[in-house]
C-alpha cells in the first residue's frame, strides 16, 4: 500500500464546482491526463443522470461522489445507497454523530463501509472539515484538529473505512501511527504559495501535503484561478501544481 508522497495520475482530485459543459471541456481538451479523479458534490448528483457519471468515467476519469452524508444512523445507510447506484470511484460521509462503536453489530460507519465495497466503491470518512481552525476545534471538541481527526481515523480503521479526508496539517500525525498504513489520505485544503486561503484554514502546499504522507490532494480553486478559458486555465494551473511537487509537466 502507498503510504503518499508518491505522484500517480490518480493523485490529484479536481474539485469540480463549475458547470457540466466546463467539465466536459476540460476532459475532451486533456487538460487533466486521464486518471485524475473528478470530485462532484451532492447537488449535481442529484441533478445529473447516471449516464454523465458513466461518461466521466468511460473517459478515463474516476468519479469521486462528496455527498458528505450526515444523518442519524438508521437513516444513513439508506441515503448512501442512493448515491452508490452510480458506483462512484469514492462516497464520502461525515465521522461525527455517525458511528455507534458497536462494530461486531450494526454500526453506521461499518455498514457504510460494506454498502460501499459492495458496489465497488472506496469508503471515505470526512474528519474535521479545513475551513475549521485550531480555536474553533478547541470549542468545539475541547481538543485540537490532530487530536480529533485522529480520533475519527480510529473509528474508520476499526469499521473498515478505506479513505480519510483531512487536512494536509494532519497528514502527518495519521502516517506515524503504522496501525493506519492501509489507510489513503485525501487532502482539501491545498495551495500554492502564491494562492488565496479562501475559506480554508488549515492549508499546505501540494508538495508539502504529499511530504505529510497524503496519497491525494483535493484541488479545486487553485485549478481554474486565472481569466480567460477553463481549458486553458486548468492546463497551466495543472502544470504550476505539479512544479510544486517537483514534477516536470
Amino acid at each position: 500500500m502507498r503510504t503518499g508522497g508518491k505522484f500517480t495520475t490518480d493523485t490529484i482530485i479536481w474539485s469540480a464546482d463549475v458547470s457540466k459543459q466546463e467539465i466536459m471541456e476540460v476532459i475532451e481538451a486533456g487538460a487533466l491526463p486521464e486518471g485524475t479523479v473528478i470530485k462532484l458534490d451532492r447537488l449535481f448528483f442529484e441533478s445529473e443522470s447516471k449516464d454523465f457519471i458513466d461518461w466521466c468515467e468511460n473517459k478515463g476519469y474516476p468519479v469521486f461522489c462528496d455527498a458528505k452524508i450526515i444523518e442519524i444512523p438508521v437513516k444513513s445507510i439508506a441515503i448512501a445507497s442512493t448515491y452508490l447506484v452510480h458506483s462512484p470511484f469514492m462516497l464520502n460521509i461525515m465521522a461525527g454523530a455517525i458511528s455507534n462503536m458497536d462494530f461486531e453489530r450494526d454500526d453506521a460507519l461499518k455498514l457504510f463501509a460494506e454498502a460501499c465495497n459492495a458496489a465497488t466503491t472506496r469508503s471515505c470518512v470526512v474528519t474535521v472539515l479545513t475551513s475549521k481552525t485550531e480555536l474553533t476545534c478547541m470549542h468545539e471538541f475541547g481538543m485540537d484538529p490532530i487530536k480529533q481527526v485522529l480520533r475519527y481515523v480510529s473509528l474508520a480503521h476499526n469499521a473498515g473505512i478505506t479513505d480519510i479526508v483531512c487536512s494536509p496539517k494532519e497528514a502527518a500525525a495519521i502516517r506515524a501511527n503504522p496501525d493506519f498504513d492501509d489507510m489513503m489520505i485525501n487532502t482539501p485544503g491545498v495551495r500554492l504559495l502564491d494562492s488565496s486561503k479562501d475559506d480554508q484554514a488549515r492549508v499546505t502546499t501540494p508538495g508539502q501535503a504529499l511530504k505529510n504522507g497524503a496519497n491525494r490532494l483535493v484541488i479545486g480553486r487553485d485549478l481554474i484561478r486565472g481569466e480567460g478559458d477553463i481549458v486553458e486555465r486548468v492546463a497551466k494551473n495543472y502544470t504550476r501544481i505539479l512544479e510544486d511537487i517537483g514534477i516536470e509537466a
